[in-house]
């Protein structure tokens, strides 16, 4: 073992997670706000969940139409954009999962997984759901827009990492 492993190991659990939490974050928001998310993947992302958003309300029996980050309908549209698209809680997820020791990786891969998968069609209802909380709730829209969606969807993040971490306990080999 090299000195550095010997004295990662030498922390404690806490610091160990917090630290190792604290850099993937930092490593997710330095790709998140770099040239090659924005240039290349943001925009597909986007219009991929404004057309999977669009179609919830089509079932919905909304008349509504996707073109790019936009989903319109006669008298209202929704623009997605950073900060709507789900990528901070699903990074928060994702990077607490990782950065939790003592767990083996065929855990932490299939949380993952789940994760993502779950948050990514919860991020399509709540897109779906903004969406109609302009056409009924106007004066609500803002504050769901910018604060009650942004922070449900960060709790409801934080509670799947609780699940997944109820159910892993019992493999801690620590």
């Amino acid at each position: 073992m090299s000195a550095i492993q010997i004295w990662w190991n030498s922390k404690s659990p806490i610091f160990r997670f917090l630290s190792a939490f604290f850099g993937l974050m930092l490593l997710f928001y330095i790709f998140y706000y770099s040239p090659v998310y924005e240039n290349w993947l943001m925009n597909p992302l986007l219009a991929t969940q404004a057309s999977l958003s669009n179609s919830i309300l089509h079932l919905l029996s909304y008349q509504t139409e996707a073109s790019g980050d936009i989903i319109a309908g006669s008298d209202f549209q929704v623009s997605i954009k950073n900060g709507c698209d789900g990528m901070e809680a699903t990074a928060l997820y994702i990077c607490a999962i990782i950065a939790f020791p003592y767990i083996a990786w065929k855990h932490k891969l299939k949380g993952i997984l789940t994760g993502i998968i779950i948050l990514s069609i919860l991020n399509l209802f709540r897109i779906a759901g903004l969406y109609m909380a302009g056409i009924h709730w106007r004066a609500g829209f803002e504050f769901l827009h910018l604060h009650g969606g942004v922070i449900l969807f960060t709790l409801i993040a934080i509670f799947l990492w609780l699940i997944w971490l109820s159910q892993v306990k019992k493999y801690i080999n620590a």
